[in-house]
């Protein structure tokens, strides 16, 4: 007979996909089972609005690709209304599944669906079998259970720090734009004008008026008066500086270079040191000395205005070139460490991207194992029911005396525990169930006696439990060829055993089955 598969789409991808690519289950026909209020079928997530419908859209091209991939067959959906009523949910399902296993058999993947769907799904497939309208065997419902999850909320806060972290990376590249451009073009401009001036200072005291007129009348303004006086004492010194050459105070002109082209060298480097964030690459120190070793040859024996106003020039850019230095030193040593922590987290959110990508693909939770359900799965569990299924869970498969003699123990340990706390307990009354507890809990052998008092009452009330979970589909019988035979768990049952807290299980149900069974001696 034909087989429909019918897995319902939540959020998960790995455990809805997984038990058809590895073959678990085999399927003529796929349906994936999603909400009504779910994006259209084949529909782009990027055209969804941001949020629930762009995570279920790319939830479901996800999985349908994969299906798809792993089957070489098509893919269609069915819609129910996951979020109406359960009546209206419950008679749609009951619909969904009359109409699939009229046609064969029917397997339901209930690995990612809500706990109502779910439950609409166990109810609708007990109407079916209870009614005659489907065989016991003809739907199949199974879950894997979750064996490794993620927070959602932790995933969304990380999706958030991985936006962050490229809105961060953008305005960091802006200021890496404005530095080397705007910004470097304006914390350099005091030192061009600086430099200016020392140009229009060296031309004053050469004698070139024509050259400093040309720079003067390049500027916004003019900031020095009449200079025809300077003009004719800067040619007087430029013949007396070639009459005094052998003067030994004065450094030879061939080891000397000219103040010209050492203010050109000095232009050229300000052009090419625009960068804030960089490092220097040229000490200019090394220029400006030798600028003031030429200037100091040439006019050092003079002492007119221009003479004083060159060096005062020279010193106004020694500051300025000192200050902007320090400047590109601070704003360096800073970036660097900026940058690395920028680069090792662009490096960090790049992985997170790509594990983001996954879980786009694989959905929040994995898993492995798969539990199917054969029988009905909703009737609920008295006290010695959920002791005798949690017994049974935890070990080998067990014949009725082993599983009584095991509850027995357990709940003598508990009675112990409730006996040493109780003794412990200074003053006040204690309960019959207390000092019935203590005594357990001091004398061994009256222990002893309890365990095996209880290993045969609880006989018959075992029976009727056991017989309760088979009809309920937790517990199944194991034929063995020598001993008697044993009981173990269904999936139903071993899956109920490892969604079930131990700790608070025994808190709660344990110590009330304790409680009857310690009442019913003391009556």
């Amino acid at each position: 007979m034909p087989t429909t598969h019918l897995p319902i789409l939540g959020r998960d991808v790995q455990r809805v996909v997984t038990p058809l690519e590895d073959g678990d289950f085999d399927a003529d026909r796929v349906r994936l089972v999603r909400a009504e209020s779910d994006p259209e079928q084949g529909r782009d997530p990027d055209d969804c609005a941001p949020g629930t419908p762009q995570t279920n859209a790319r939830v479901a091209r996800t999985a349908s690709e994969a299906l798809t991939t792993a089957l070489d067959a098509s893919v269609d959906e069915v819609r129910l209304p996951f979020h109406s009523s359960f009546a209206e949910l419950y008679a749609a399902t009951t619909d969904l599944l009359r109409e699939a296993v009229a046609d064969g058999h029917v397997d339901v993947n209930l690995s990612s669906a809500p706990p109502n769907v779910a439950a609409a799904f166990y109810a609708a497939r007990t109407a079916l079998v209870d009614s005659g309208a489907a065989e016991a065997d003809a739907i199949t419902l199974f879950h894997v259970p979750v064996t490794e999850s993620l927070d959602l909320e932790v995933v969304s806060d990380l999706r958030n720090v991985v936006t962050d972290v490229a809105a961060t990376r953008a305005a960091l590249d802006e200021f890496e734009r404005i530095a080397a451009g705007p910004g470097a073009t304006a914390v350099v401009e005091p030192l061009r004008i600086a430099l200016e001036d020392l140009r229009i200072a060296l031309a004053d005291a050469s004698g070139d008026a024509s050259t400093a007129r040309q720079l003067r009348s390049a500027r916004p303004s003019s900031r020095r008066g009449d200079t025809g006086l300077n003009a004719v004492l800067g040619r007087a010194r430029e013949q007396l500086a070639d009459l005094v050459e052998s003067d030994p105070q004065i450094p030879d002109p061939a080891e000397t270079r000219d103040p010209g082209a050492v203010l050109d060298a000095l232009d050229a480097w300000v052009d090419g040191e625009v960068g804030l964030l960089s490092d220097v690459e040229k000490d200019p120190h090394e220029l400006v000395d030798r600028f003031r070793e030429s200037c100091e040859a040439r006019f050092g024996k003079f002492e007119d205005e221009a003479t004083v106003s060159l060096f005062e020039s020279l010193g106004r850019f020694e500051r300025h070139l000192d200050a902007y230095l320090d400047a590109r030193a601070h704003l360096g040593a800073a970036y660097e460490s900026v940058s690395k922590r920028a680069s090792d987290l662009d490096e960090r959110a790049d992985a997170a991207s790509a594990r983001l990508a996954d879980l786009d693909g694989t959905g929040a939770a994995r898993g492995s194992d798969i539990y199917t359900f054969d029988r009905h799965t909703l009737a609920p569990l008295s006290d010695l029911e959920a002791v005798v299924l949690k017994v049974l869970s935890t070990g080998p498969p067990r014949s009725r005396p082993r599983a009584r003699r095991a509850i027995a123990a357990e709940l003598r340990e508990r009675a112990e525990h409730h006996g040493i706390v109780a003794g412990a307990r200074d003053g006040g009354p204690k309960s019959a169930f207390e000092a019935f507890c203590v005594g357990v809990a001091r004398n061994s052998s009256e222990g002893e006696s309890f365990e095996t008092r209880l290993a045969n009452n609880l006989r018959p009330r075992l029976d009727v439990a056991i017989e309760a979970l088979t009809a309920n589909g937790y517990v199944h019988p194991v034929a063995r060829e020598v001993g008697r035979d044993a009981v173990e768990p269904t999936d139903a049952g071993r899956l109920w055993a490892q969604t079930t807290d131990w700790e608070t299980f025994r808190e709660e149900v344990v110590d009330d089955l304790l409680r009857d069974c310690v009442e019913r001696e003391l009556d």
